[in-house]
């Protein structure tokens, strides 16, 4: 069972081909944590596909992390997408997993374009296409050794705790503020696509236009690349000038 979290596609992609390469399902965190469903037990292979936010796990992910349980699966690993570096995410996902007395067997990371367009500019058709062929050429590799099960730490561009940590849990927390996202009500349709696929339901329509009821959210800006008009912007606009993103080969 290989389970992802993804707000663009990335993940969704990644756990996919891993999927079909080795006879199994692709899964949604955001379904496990709705459902209920946090124990996994006699898999042959148990994956997690994270992204890497802020140079750390997503909080969606670290909550699903401390809640899961191991029983009994053959091979486990966890994979990490990044548009720059992981981080200390595989750091984060070990500790969590060492205090409830479990591991992972293996961990490995998957370069993709880097969704976080209040910096990144994906616009670029042809330099999107370019990580993304970097990225596909990576995920072979990876899907080489999960099949051979092998163990190890083979994840990239790490970055060391005192370069991370402090950096990367202030502009999370930072960042999260929904007071940074703001809809042209003149764009909008009213589809409630935003609402529908928010992942932790922080958005609600009021009238014909969504709003962001709760101070904090996942700010994985799903709701930003998905928007059908465009209408949907972080800070303060050059989000708009950077594009939209969504991973072309899967439906998110």
């Amino acid at each position: 069972m290989i389970l992802y979290f993804s707000a663009t596609g990335n993940g969704k992609y990644i756990a996919e081909q891993i999927a079909a390469e080795t006879d199994d399902k692709a899964i949604s965190i955001v379904d496990c944590i709705r459902e209920g469903k946090y124990l996994f037990k006699d898999e042959k292979i148990l994956g997690i596909i994270t992204p890497t936010y802020f140079w750390r796990l997503p909080r969606i992910v670290t909550e699903f992390l401390e809640k899961f349980t191991i029983e009994n699966c053959k091979y486990t690993f966890l994979l990490a997408s990044y548009g720059t570096s992981t981080g200390q995410l595989v750091a984060m996902a070990r500790e969590i997993l060492k205090r409830k007395g479990q591991k992972f067997d293996a961990y490995y990371s998957v370069i993709m374009p880097d969704t976080w367009t209040p910096i990144f500019n994906l616009s670029n058709k042809e330099r999107v296409e370019r990580w993304l062929n970097k990225g596909k050429a990576q995920l072979k590799t990876v899907i080489e050794n999960i099949k051979l099960k092998r163990c190890g730490d083979f994840t990239k561009k790490k970055l060391p705790k005192f370069v991370a940590a402090l950096p990367s849990a202030f502009m999370y927390a930072t960042e999260r503020k929904t007071k940074n996202l703001s809809v042209n009500k003149d764009l909008c349709i009213g589809c409630k696509l935003c609402e529908k696929k928010c992942p932790v339901g922080a958005i609600i329509m009021e009238g014909e236009h969504p709003v962001w009821k709760d101070e904090e959210c996942e700010m994985c800006l799903g709701c930003l690349h998905r928007c059908p008009k465009f209408a949907i912007s972080y800070g303060s606009g050059r989000s708009n000038k950077h594009g939209q993103y969504k991973n072309p080969y899967t439906k998110i």
